[in-house]
């Protein structure tokens, strides 16, 4: 069942993204598997936030534990939230 997961930092900053995806996702053109579409935006107010979606939830699930928290924790990154659900409706221009 896809899944959307929503993820957010009032610590991060576009820069700490950057380098964090850079190092867990280096190559844009082979994304990791189970991964549909990927979003990064700034919050109002300061901070940042990522929407996924994901084929599964062991999909993301396992690039979170295996490359994004591992990669987040040698750079000092702040805590983030993280929120997931399964997903009922997707519509793509």
């Amino acid at each position: 069942m896809p899944v959307l997961a929503y993820h957010h930092g009032p610590d991060w900053t576009q820069e700490l993204y950057q380098a964090t995806i850079d190092r867990a996702m280096p190559d844009p053109n082979n994304l990791p598997r189970g991964l549909i579409a990927h979003y990064a935006a700034p919050l109002e107010g300061g901070g940042w936030q990522v929407v996924d979606v994901w084929e599964s939830a062991e999909d993301h699930d396992r690039f979170l534990r295996e490359r994004v928290i591992p990669v987040a924790q040698e750079l000092g990154a702040p805590a983030f939230q993280s929120q997931v659900t399964e997903l009922y409706n997707s519509l793509v221009a």
